[in-house]
């Protein structure tokens, strides 16, 4: 997986779940506003909110294998300030586990 929010590719089913699922925990407000298939590909764009009152836009892209099976995730974000934070916030979270050169904040 890569991520705005990671200095470095995340891989491994379970570290990817694990930072999806600590992403997500940080949304107070989560709400898709846009998904599309394009063959192999799928893409999800939603707005939330967190840390109070910091709006976050973020894409999802999903790539599946010849079987379906999901072989690439890519997780970006806007604007900077919410890259930042939620950044900051999964260092928090994760740091220790991942390894802090996973968060650049």
């Amino acid at each position: 997986m890569i991520s705005s929010v990671l200095e470095r590719k995340v891989v491994g089913r379970d570290a990817i779940i694990k930072v999806i699922q600590a992403a997500g925990a940080l949304y107070e407000t989560h709400s898709v506003t846009f998904s599309a298939s394009f063959g192999n590909r799928e893409l999800f764009e939603y707005e939330a909110q967190a840390f109070g009152n910091v709006a976050v836009h973020g894409v999802v892209t999903l790539t599946r294998g010849l079987e379906g099976e999901i072989v690439a995730v890519g997780v970006h974000h806007g604007p900077l300030s919410a890259v930042n934070k939620l950044s900051s916030a999964l260092k928090e979270r994760l740091g220790t586990e991942l390894g802090a050169e996973y968060f650049p904040y």
